[in-house]
Order: structure tokens, then sequence, then C-alpha cells
């Protein structure tokens, strides 16, 4: 396959796009030469503006008329091969019509006739499935993981950030409460932290999270003494980039099964993620330097997100199991 001409079309979530990492290193290994275009929601496009993978990133926006001159746009370029990460009916079938020699993807029907290499998705969206798909398409995988591949041109000096810190990021998305672990556990696990390793706690999160990390500053302060612990709050208030360079700087990272997770992990930092309606065997941390905490008893975990009255996967998860796993990365630095 002699591909001079290569488009992506992404997913919509932060985590997704660290999964495509590997993927787009695949393809600039095989086609040096080939020009790489990545298409994507607006907000993502700073976590790739800086990547020697892509050369060119176009908006996928809301609206017809802006979907309508996305779908010219990929007409008129004629691409060797399009890849659609995205299962969307809007990018399915964006794709089916694009004109590309080769169209790559998960389809589903009434898709699957339009496209040339198709494969299924197992699990969640991750990594695991993007290999499949490459592996389908004949090229090589040239690096198993995200890890070291974010490559982010950003410095976080117009913020205070002190000496020695620690990232909490409680993260779930309104869309994905089953995820979400408690705000009074995040509390105490922030208080034992600073009293055994002196770690500043920098709350990060974004607007979805503005709200539910306001609970965790009110509870440091005014339940377990942290009226001597100096939160930094950062929800809603930083850029990815800024977000990148935060994390880069920090000693460890706490926080649920995310996105902001896997910036963390693909940025090798000390991970310790927080996992129960997902399944780490797809989307857990990458690095070395990470643990999976999640409760072993339950045999509805992980379910994949499905609607729960319980949560139990998450309620269970104990503070000292958290603070145990923390212990642990933070004496091996």
């Amino acid at each position: 396959m002699d591909c001079k001409k290569i488009c992506i079309l992404h997913l919509n979530q932060i985590g997704d796009l660290v999964f495509s990492l590997p993927l787009l290193k695949a393809l600039r290994d095989q086609f040096p030469q080939a020009v790489i275009h990545s298409i994507v929601k607006p907000y993502l496009a700073e976590l790739l503006k800086d990547s020697p993978y892509v050369d060119k990133i176009s908006f996928r926006e809301s609206g017809f008329a802006a979907k309508l001159r996305l779908l010219k746009e990929l007409r008129k370029n004629n691409y060797d091969l399009l890849i659609s990460l995205s299962r969307s009916e809007e990018c399915l079938g964006m794709a089916s019509f694009s004109n590309a020699g080769i169209k790559a993807g998960f389809p589903t029907f009434p898709w699957k006739p339009f496209f040339n290499v198709k494969e299924t998705i197992a699990g969640h969206n991750s990594w695991y499935n993007n290999s499949k798909l490459l592996k389908a398409l004949g090229i090589a995988v040239s690096q198993n993981d995200y890890v070291g591949l974010m490559r982010i041109d950003a410095t976080a000096d117009t913020f205070f950030l002190p000496e020695r810190f620690v990232v909490i990021s409680p993260g779930a998305s309104n869309r994905r409460l089953t995820k979400a672990w408690e705000e009074e556990k995040f509390a105490d696990l922030i208080f034992l932290l600073y009293e055994k390793f002196s770690l500043i706690p920098v709350l990060v999160g974004s607007a979805d999270n503005v709200v539910p990390n306001k609970i965790i500053e009110d509870y440091v302060t005014k339940k377990v003494g942290g009226d001597k612990i100096k939160l930094v709050n950062f929800s809603g208030k930083i850029n990815l980039q800024t977000l990148c360079a935060v994390i880069k700087k920090s000693a460890l990272f706490v926080g649920i099964d995310s996105g902001v997770m896997h910036l963390a992990s693909s940025l090798d930092i000390p991970v310790v993620g927080l996992f129960g309606p997902t399944d780490p065997f797809y989307v857990g941390p990458q690095n070395e330097k990470s643990i999976v905490v999640k409760n072993e008893t339950l045999e509805c975990a992980p379910c994949y997100l499905k609607d729960c009255d319980h949560r139990n996967c998450m309620r269970l998860i104990s503070v000292q199991s958290v603070m145990n796993a923390c212990e642990k990365l933070l004496s091996d630095q």
C-alpha cells in the first residue's frame, strides 16, 4: 500500500485522542513522506498542534453548513487512506462518501459495504482496538503504548504552582457520573498525602467539574484541617496545553478513569487510577509508573458504564487502598 495522503477522523474525548497517538506514530513511521491530516473537535486541536505525527488539523464543528464544508473538503482531497476511529453516524457517513482510495474503521450498519477494511470494537474505544485496525491494514505497530508520544510546547509559569504537589482529578463528566468517587474521600486522601508527604493538592477538571471540585475544596478547608493546606483549584480555568504543563511538573497524579488520567500517563507521571465500571484491560494507564485501584469483589464490574442504582464498584474503594497505592509510587521516587 502506497499512501501519500492520509486522513484520520478522531473521536471526541481526550482519552480517545491520547489512544490515537500510537496509531499516528505507526502511520508516520510506515509512510514518512505522507501528509497526515487529523480531523478533531476544536477543543482537542491543541493536543496535536505540536505533534510530529500530524501535518494538518481540521475541525469537526457542529451545524449542517460546517459538516457539509468538511465533507466537500474530504472529497476534494482524494485521500489514499482514510481511517474513521469514530463510530458516529456523522463520521461513518463522511468516510463512506469521501472518495478515499481505502476506507478503514469500525463501521456499523448501513455503512459496512462502503469500507474496505473493517474491525469490531471490543470493550471500550482504546489503543487495543486501534492496534487491531492497524494490523488489519497491514501496518506495523511501532510502539504499543502512548507513553512519551504527547508533545506539548507549553509552560505553567503564569500560574502559582507549589514546589511539590499532587494533581487530583475527580474528572467525571455529567454523562459518566457512574465513574465518580465521593468528594469526601478525595478530601480525606488529600489530607493524608499532605500529612505524610507534604504534597500540596492541585485540583483540575473541566467546567463539568467546577461544582464537585469546589465541594472537595470545602471539605479540605472545613473538615480535615485544610486551613493549613494551600490548595490550588484550576477547575474550568486552564486550557489543555497548560493542563499538560501543570501535570508534567507534578510528583503524582490521582484520579478516576478519564482523559486527564491518560494525559498524565502519556507524560509518564506516576499515576494512581481509580476504576469501577470501566475495564483497565482496555483503558488502564499505560506507563509503568502507574497503579490501578479497583474493587475486586463485584461480579458486575466492569459493566462498561451501564446505568446503575448503587455504584458499589466505586463506593467500595477505600481511602486507605488509594493511599497505599500513592505510598508505593512515592516510595519508588
